[in-house]
């Protein structure tokens, strides 16, 4: 008794289970493995039931036993036929990964190239609408300097044409970061040194910089992630390392360009800061950045160890 319940459960489930996968050939856009695959899932489940009729009924048990064999054969026949038809939906799924990754990468392009243009138009809107204005002012400032005043009021000048000279020289500083004229003029290992150089006045931390690039130039996208992404890691460092030393190595090696990148900081859980945004160390942008120019990045980091980064570009 229990051995027909075991069976009729059994076609139960296999009848379910071939109905299942008929349902979604139109799905699969009928595809021909799928077909061949729902198809023996239905000989499985009439296997089962000729199996299931000597238990009912007193026949020759022979022609069942034949026509279930020749059910198996034919199930076995179907499902490998079926397993090398299905290479095409696994070359079928490996295509729609492949545009996915594509789609997300021009996407990120895009936005990024965006970004910089945005960022240019502001440099240029600051550098040259705000700046001949405070220029104006401080020949206005530097005229009444020379005219005759008394202490006070010359003092009240002096101090006016200190102020004007400090925001003219911050709005050249932050139209320089917004789009460094250098990286657009000189090149990336230009604009890599020129920022190293602004960052080691203080004298608190070194940065030794070492390249083949010389003037090398790269598509305009390429140039401004890696400058973007340096400058993001020496700004980690400055930030959360406590660092002395910095070295970057910016190598062209064939169609690669390579960027190691070491501090000899605190160190960092490699894991917990790169899949979280809680330290706000910003690998997430630099990630993606990294990814809209199918490039490949690796962190390798440990307490009091500071931090070896390597990330390779195809350019």
């Amino acid at each position: 008794m229990l051995i027909k319940i075991a069976l009729i459960t059994a076609i139960l489930l296999q009848f379910f289970a071939a109905i299942t996968a008929i349902s979604l050939i139109k799905r699969t856009k009928y595809n021909i493995s799928w077909i061949l695959l729902s198809v023996a899932l239905l000989l499985m489940a009439a296997r089962r039931v000729f199996e299931l009729i000597p238990f009912f009924t007193i026949t020759d048990e022979l022609p069942i036993v034949t026509t279930s064999n020749w059910i198996g054969i034919s199930i076995s026949i179907i499902v490998a036929t079926g397993v090398i038809f299905i290479k095409k939906i696994f070359k079928y799924l490996k295509r729609i990964e492949d545009f996915r990754v594509q789609s997300e990468n021009r996407i990120l392009s895009t936005i990024i190239k965006t970004e910089e243009k945005e960022r240019r138009r502001f440099a240029k809107d600051l550098h040259d609408g705000l700046g001949p204005l405070l220029s104006s002012v401080k020949m206005s400032v530097s005229a009444l300097s020379q005219s005759g005043q008394n202490n006070v009021n010359k003092k009240i000048i002096d101090n006016m044409e200190l102020v004007v000279n400090e925001a003219l020289s911050s709005i050249k500083e932050i139209s320089n970061n917004l789009s460094p004229h250098i990286l657009d003029n000189f090149g990336l290992l230009s604009a890599v040194k020129s920022f190293a150089e602004k960052v080691s006045i203080s004298k608190t931390i070194d940065i030794d910089i070492n390249s083949n690039l010389n003037n090398k130039r790269f598509d305009y996208n390429v140039e401004v992630i890696m400058y973007r992404v340096i400058c993001e890691l020496v700004s980690n460092t400055i930030k959360h390392a406590s660092a002395k030393i910095i070295n970057i190595d910016l190598y062209l090696k064939g169609k690669v360009l390579s960027l190691y990148y070491y501090d000899d900081g605190v160190g960092f859980n490699v894991d917990e800061v790169i899949n979280s945004e809680i330290k706000g160390m910003g690998f997430s942008n630099i990630l993606s950045r990294i990814k809209s120019i199918n490039g490949t990045f690796e962190a390798e980091s440990e307490e009091n160890e500071g931090v070896h980064i390597n990330i390779k570009v195809n350019v």
